[in-house]
């Protein structure tokens, strides 16, 4: 009588480990790096959606200055810096947030429609990180 062997052996079991681990070594960065793209577009459009609300201030009040503006989401901090005839916003990488250290740097976007990365790495420019 022969010994029939159930289950998997240890290296088996050690072989679809260092396999799945692969697999996931390689897929874990294209992931985050695609999140970052989409978190890059969502403070975007963010952006672009203050800047509408702060033109409809300024078509009510004649300035900008007393105008509220969002604070970010969880990635991202806007700061806005408002004049009597003038504005512009910054998103900057919220601390300890998942864009801590992004190599495009922060997103800035003025009431003349100027848009800019600062702080950006140099081989990233305003359209790769931004779409803009």
């Amino acid at each position: 009588m022969g010994m029939d062997s159930q289950g998997f052996t240890l290296i088996e079991l050690l072989i679809a480990v260092a396999i799945i681990a692969v697999l996931a070594g390689i897929a874990y960065p294209d992931y985050t790096s695609h999140m970052k793209k989409v978190y890059r577009v969502e403070i975007v459009a963010l952006l672009t959606d203050q800047a509408q609300h702060l033109e409809r201030f300024y078509t009510r009040n004649g300035t900008f200055i007393d105008a509220s503006v969002s604070e970010g989401n969880d990635r991202y901090r806007i700061t806005a810096a408002l004049n009597p005839q003038d504005f512009q916003l910054v998103a900057t990488p919220g601390v300890r947030s998942v864009m801590t250290g992004d190599p495009c740097g922060d997103f800035s976007l003025a009431s003349t429609g100027a848009r800019t990365n600062p702080g950006a790495a140099p081989e990233m420019s305003r359209k790769l990180c931004w779409g803009q």
